[in-house]
């Protein structure tokens, strides 16, 4: 049975480099670009994508070196570079504008999107984010699992994951896509001077919460939540709360 990932074969120059990408839904619906979380694929999105496509027109794009995107220089594995990529393909795709959210590893990205792509920003969405080197992730796991059977208490229909979101075609190139934290500091003090509406939230079940919560409040008039019976990569425990959360914002 084939997955999602396999029949996924959409590809765009930027920047220099072969990106793999999708862009789904209404055109005349405002556009939300996606930047995926740590060893992740674009594919990833699948639990929320049905929900995002009811009010947006949505890019996603494999950052370089991780799914089937191509990658350069070792240096170029930064952040800001992700960042950069993403407005090259919004370029190519004569995408204007777009609120970029993203989550976890993404959001850092996102935030450095904030700060060098202004121009292109309509809203900006940073969700299970820390800017900081990373916070101790010893008990992540636990934390998931303890998330996980708060939720089947709940009576809350589970996630079923897929291994194909994890996938990629280089394993060292989807290594070392993974250093971008190690050369970038934290950037939360520039955040102040963003002046579209921002949305932060993080899982209850999640070791970023803390970090979340001083990013927000250092951000002026940003929107916070708590997500409760949440671990970190808030997707895949609440799908639809996620939605809400993003559709909401917006609107």
């Amino acid at each position: 049975m084939s997955e999602p990932y396999d029949e996924s074969r959409k590809f765009i120059e930027a920047n220099g480099v072969r990106f793999h990408y999708a862009l789904d839904g209404n055109p005349s619906k405002p556009v939300l670009a996606l930047i995926n979380m740590a060893s992740a694929n674009l594919t990833t999105w699948e639990p929320v994508m049905d929900g995002l496509l009811k009010h947006f027109y949505v890019l996603r794009f494999d950052i370089r070196g991780t799914g089937k995107s191509a990658w350069g220089a070792d240096s170029e594995f930064t952040f800001s570079q992700y960042a950069d990529d993403l407005a090259a393909i919004m370029a190519a795709l004569d995408l204007s504008r777009a609120f970029v959210l993203g989550v976890a590893y993404g959001a850092r990205a996102a935030a450095q999107f904030a700060l060098r792509h202004a121009d292109k920003l309509t809203a900006l969405g940073l969700f299970d984010v820390a800017l900081t080197p990373p916070v101790e992730q010893t008990g992540q796991k636990e934390l998931g699992l303890y998330a996980l059977q708060l939720l089947e208490e709940a009576g809350e229909p589970l996630v079923v994951r897929r291994k194909s979101w994890l996938w990629y075609e280089v394993r060292e190139a989807a290594l070392k896509a993974h250093t971008a934290h190690t050369r970038e500091p934290d950037i939360t003090e520039k955040l102040n001077h963003i002046n579209v509406p921002v949305l932060v939230a993080c899982g209850r079940q999640d070791m970023n919460l803390q970090e979340a919560k001083r990013i927000a409040a250092a951000i002026p008039g940003a929107e916070f939540h708590v997500m409760e019976m949440t671990g970190h990569g808030s997707p895949f425990y609440r799908p639809n709360l996620f939605v809400c959360l993003v559709s909401d914002f917006v609107s």
